[in-house]
């Protein structure tokens, strides 16, 4: 066994001694039309967040059978969505490998990213609009989408997992866009793998869980604060299918110190095991084989690689 290093074993010690605050704390701090958010706290209070490339949810309307939304995301551009709630088909549970790229060389944390896709039923679309719409015909499709909590902060702020025990250092949004801009993103940029764990619900369900989401992110915009240990992009996504089924009694998934390998892929599976959205058949898919790439070359093969194909009894 090797010994972790005196600033590891302190940024452990640090994010253990951490609270889980869904709140900034103090008198908000306004937007501007020139700047949609600022910083509520820490280090960079006061400054305007980058909101460029990641936006959260304005609800335009909500209704049982369709939500309109502003703030879809395709193609680097921000649309009104018209979504037919009654046509979401199916969702998943998707983990993005980032050690491909290591972001900072302190970490002893095998880093992930976790999201939620959700699929149209065929020939059932999304409607996308331009934002401020006059009344025209839609100007794209959309059958697929994802769902997915990031950080937000001041413009080239980048996001370090060891400062991130710091829980008012960063904002953070829940956005939603296309499964074209995940793949562009995540395959042809970065050069990243994925693995997906469909969700063994019917389309009803998959809705419920797809409307949480975006109230939620109606709801909260860039206010609650995202961090490595209590508030991030794994926690949040369980706390939306908690609400979206119902499953009021299901104590909130927390991340523990045991996860520090593996933040994103079994542990994972085994909470949704608990909730019930998986069966004993469901298996971990390559989700890279769906858009034509293989496996792409990674630093963290050892612990995600080897559970494609495998159930959760197998791992």
């Amino acid at each position: 066994m090797t010994l972790a290093k005196p600033q590891m074993l302190l940024n452990l010690v640090l994010a253990l001694s951490l609270t889980s605050s869904f709140a900034f704390a103090g008198d908000e701090i306004p937007a501007t039309s020139e700047c949609l958010a600022r910083m509520q706290a820490g280090k960079y209070k006061g400054q305007c967040i980058d909101t460029s490339g990641k936006r959260a949810v304005k609800i335009i309307e909500n209704r049982p059978e369709q939500m309109t939304i502003n703030n879809f995301r395709k193609g680097g551009q921000f649309y009104k969505a018209v979504i037919p709630m009654q046509m979401v088909d199916s969702a998943s549970y998707v983990i993005v490998d980032l050690n491909a790229t290591p972001v900072n060389k302190w970490s002893i944390i095998n880093i992930s990213h976790t999201q939620l896709r959700f699929k149209m039923k065929p020939n059932a679309f999304i409607e996308l609009y331009p934002i401020n719409d006059t009344g025209g015909g839609p100007v794209l499709m959309e059958q697929d989408l994802f769902i997915s909590m990031n950080y937000m902060a001041p413009k080239d702020v980048g996001y370090d997992p060891v400062k991130g025990f710091d829980e008012d250092l960063y904002a953070s949004v829940l956005q939603i866009y296309s499964t074209a801009d995940e793949i562009q993103t995540r395959f042809v940029k970065q050069k990243l793998n994925m693995y997906e764990i469909p969700l063994s619900i019917n389309g009803t369900k998959a809705a419920q869980i797809l409307r949480a989401a975006i109230k939620m992110s109606d709801r909260i915009q860039y206010s609650v604060p995202y961090d490595t240990w209590s508030s991030n992009c794994t926690t949040i996504l369980f706390d939306i299918v908690d609400s979206g089924l119902e499953l009021a009694k299901q104590k909130p998934y927390r991340f523990t110190p045991l996860m520090i390998r593996d933040t994103g892929l079994v542990p994972a599976f085994k909470q949704l095991a608990k909730r019930g959205v998986v069966d004993k058949e469901t298996r971990v898919r390559l989700f890279n084989k769906e858009f034509g790439y293989d496996l792409l070359p990674s630093g963290s093969n050892p612990y995600f690689e080897p559970a494609i194909g495998k159930r959760l009894q197998d791992l």
